[in-house]
């Protein structure tokens, strides 16, 4: 049996889809890994408690078999700083591509300011497949 040793919190916008309402390249390859590998949580302003929505949201833009590997994401529920819904007494990643400077602040607070990984699909389509062969797989 596979011990789940982080939580990682995962953004839409800039993370799953690109500009446009663009899949991410390999986001069925980086979905099955994380889901396989980790406890997967949304933290977008597109999820509030309930990922029913998410997945509804997400489905016009993604091929079926992606939106089965979506519908396994657990929600998350937040006022103002997404850090609201982080569980900081666990280890975490929290891929997004912006943050506000009130979460970055927050993250400090924590000492957890490396959690963060800044996705940024326009500099690097590749970032995905990079994570999963290497920031994501080293760090279990």
């Amino acid at each position: 049996m596979k011990v789940l040793l982080k939580n990682i919190y995962i953004d839409i916008d800039g993370v799953i889809l690109t500009r446009g309402g663009v899949p991410a390249q390999h986001l069925d390859k980086f979905l099955r890994y994380i889901l396989n590998n980790y406890c997967v949580f949304w933290l977008t302003s597109r999820c509030c408690g309930d990922s029913k929505y998410t997945v509804k949201y997400l489905s016009q833009f993604l091929l079926p078999e992606i939106v089965s590997l979506i519908e396994r994401i657990k929600p998350t529920s937040f006022q103002v700083d997404k850090t609201e819904a982080i569980d900081f007494s666990k280890r975490f990643f929290w891929l997004d591509d912006d943050l506000f400077a009130s979460e970055k602040n927050t993250l400090r607070e924590h000492s957890q300011f490396d959690s963060w990984i800044e996705v940024n699909l326009i500099k690097n389509p590749d970032q995905l497949r990079d994570l999963v062969n290497y920031k994501l797989n080293l760090y279990k």
